[in-house]
């Protein structure tokens, strides 16, 4: 039964494999078995670790399931947070200070079974995690998550709604909101929010560029058609695979042999320059670029 939970089991499993509560007391004592988590145990070959501490805590809550980050480290979704996470019905009242809850209904499409132990769909573990990420962490992992498929903005769309009128609620829509402002990552949102704050104008946001025999060249981040100028924005999710980088670089000697200027910002530059993103730009634009 251990082997089959990676290498845990609760006391309750022990009882029903015959074992008396002196028993199973005394293999605690003498090593052979630890507590892992509340009525959780495991056998000494066990490695403590974030994730163990995760499977004990889905062992240990019936009818709740490993959600938010500790889905996400099953599913292999790249999160921070190593404390562990566990979606259950509003009823449920566990007394394990080391477990957060996040309450709610959990549908059994929203649930799948790993290591014996029921965790959240990669589309549920995603929104689990926006709820409790903060901000940045959240917006990266949306960008990435959309990348990978992980889900999709109308997944995102219906979860929010059906969210309404609860704790977080107001967030959760902003956060999702920032996917339909025409801009695919967190850094490019941010640079659309610079060319507005600095009142610059005549740009298309993810808009294809072709050169003269009318072969797609590739998508433009921000497209200055006008002035033949495009920004590119290097965020640090969405643009962070070797293979992203070397299409990038191949895209951009294509453009500037079709005649286009090429500007590349970091996330650094939006974040902390952003006067020089802006001047730069408008350099490239002849000042074409601002109202008035």
């Amino acid at each position: 039964m251990a082997g089959a939970q990676s290498g845990l089991f609760t006391r309750r499993q022990a009882r029903a494999c015959g074992y008396s509560d002196y028993q199973v007391r005394r293999r605690i004592e003498v090593g052979e078995w630890h507590v892992v988590l509340g009525p959780v145990l495991a056998n000494r070959s066990a490695v403590p670790s974030a994730r163990l501490t995760d499977l004990a805590a889905g062992l240990a809550i019936p009818g709740g399931a490993l959600a938010g980050p500790s889905a996400a480290r099953f599913h292999q979704i790249p999160v921070e947070d190593t404390r562990t996470w566990i979606a259950m019905p509003a009823s449920a009242n566990p007394r394990l200070p080391a477990v957060l809850p996040l309450r709610g209904p959990l549908p059994v499409r929203d649930v799948v079974l790993r290591s014996g132990v029921r965790i959240t769909t990669r589309p549920r573990t995603v929104f689990d995690c926006l709820r409790v990420l903060p901000d940045q962490q959240a917006i990266d992992l949306l960008d990435r998550a959309l990348q990978q498929k992980w889900t999709t903005v109308e997944e995102l769309v219906g979860r929010v709604r059906a969210y309404t009128g609860r704790r977080g609620a107001g967030r959760l829509a902003r956060l999702v909101g920032y996917t339909a402002s025409g801009a695919r990552s967190g850094a490019e949102r941010v640079a659309v929010g610079l060319l507005r704050r600095a009142g610059i104008e005549g740009w298309e946001a993810n808009a294809p560029i072709h050169d003269g025999a009318g072969v797609l060249i590739g998508i433009g981040d921000l497209v200055f058609r006008a002035a033949r100028v495009v920004v590119e924005v290097d965020g640090w999710a969405y643009h962070s695979t070797p293979e992203r980088f070397a299409r990038d670089r191949y895209r951009q000697n294509r453009l500037v042999g079709a005649g286009w200027t090429v500007l590349r910002f970091t996330w650094r530059d939006l974040t902390g320059r952003a006067g020089y993103v802006v001047d730069t730009l408008l350099r490239a634009l002849g000042h074409d670029g601002r109202r008035g």
